[in-house]
């Protein structure tokens, strides 16, 4: 398999998202954090200190503090101060320090070194510094974002929340010619999981799994504090990242509007290729039975340590 850049604003899913990937064999050879869900040193400290915890060894980088226009806005609203709500364990404070040097151009190195595969799980702020400064490079990315809705948002009434936090990069990297699949809210709203979910999680012994359930329960608990389903978001996209094969896919424009009062950061889904040429690929009718299943067997992996034991 080849290797695989992520790029994060480190939440929960976004955590189970790389985790997926590991256990599905994909080598990871990097992480740039982006500011998103939370400010950026708060989501540099959790890719830290998930590295620590889950025993990652790869590069992780810190990137973009701001989107390219105006004030960040996170999901502290929604997630807390630390971006990962959890009934019980936080990840513990990190001892590990973020790799020197800058994540766009850490990125610009894997392109340059022959790697194409880019998996985005926040805003696509560094992607867009990627395009400004290097387009030919970023050009050669095949990108895989988990972001953008083209029916009902999150943030706003039409907006999904990556997109909302930068419309801007949206916009830059749909016009550097980056190869991209959106996995917008639709498909992952396909991947529910619920309470009943967790129960094998708490089932095993030791502090990764004791940590990890109750990380998962503050998830699922988002929704109507588990009264109903909870979509699975990040982990979707690093599922069809890894097999695009669980999907379907259709080729659109789209467009990310950068002025309504009320539709900023709204994905604009033009379906009609005659109505204007297609310059991304939207993933739809996920298999949500297979990705569920790798997405509890991939926890089940980050419980056990390198030599397959319980921690």
């Amino acid at each position: 398999m080849s290797p695989l850049w992520i790029d994060t604003d480190m939440g929960f899913d976004d955590l189970a998202a790389i985790g997926l990937c590991l256990s599905g064999g994909a080598k990871i050879a990097g992480l740039s954090v982006v500011a998103g869900n939370v400010p950026l040193p708060r989501a540099v400290e959790n890719a830290c200190a998930a590295a620590e915890v889950f025993g990652w060894d790869m590069p992780i980088l810190a990137g973009a503090a701001k989107p390219l226009a105006g004030a960040l806005q996170t999901a502290a609203y929604v997630l807390g101060d630390d971006g990962m709500p959890s009934v019980g364990a936080h990840l513990p404070p990190a001892t590990r320090m973020p790799d020197p040097g800058d994540a766009v151009e850490a990125m610009a190195d894997y392109l340059r070194e022959g790697g194409r595969r880019v998996l985005a799980l926040g805003p696509l702020t560094n992607l867009a510094h990627l395009a400004a400064r290097h387009p030919g490079l970023a050009a050669q990315a095949d990108l895989v974002w988990m972001g953008g809705a083209f029916a009902r948002g999150n943030h706003t009434a039409v907006a999904e929340f990556n997109a909302a936090v930068d419309p801007e990069a949206v916009d830059a990297v749909l016009g550097a010619g980056i190869r991209m699949v959106m996995v917008g809210l639709e498909c992952c709203r396909e991947v529910q999981v619920s309470l009943a979910d967790i129960t094998p999680l708490r089932a095993l012994r030791g502090e990764r799994a004791a940590l990890l359930a109750d990380l998962y329960e503050g998830y699922v608990r988002i929704a109507a504090n588990g009264a109903r389903p909870m979509a699975l978001y990040d982990p979707v996209a690093a599922a069809l990242a890894l097999e695009p094969g669980l999907a379907r896919y259709v080729d659109v424009h789209i467009a990310a509007e950068l002025d309504g009062r009320l539709t900023r950061g709204m994905t604009v889904i033009e379906w009609r290729g005659h109505k204007a040429q297609p310059n991304a690929r939207v993933a739809l009718g996920p298999d949500a039975q297979e990705i569920r299943r790798r997405f509890h067997a991939a926890l089940t992996s980050m419980c056990r340590d390198t030599d397959d034991r319980t921690v």
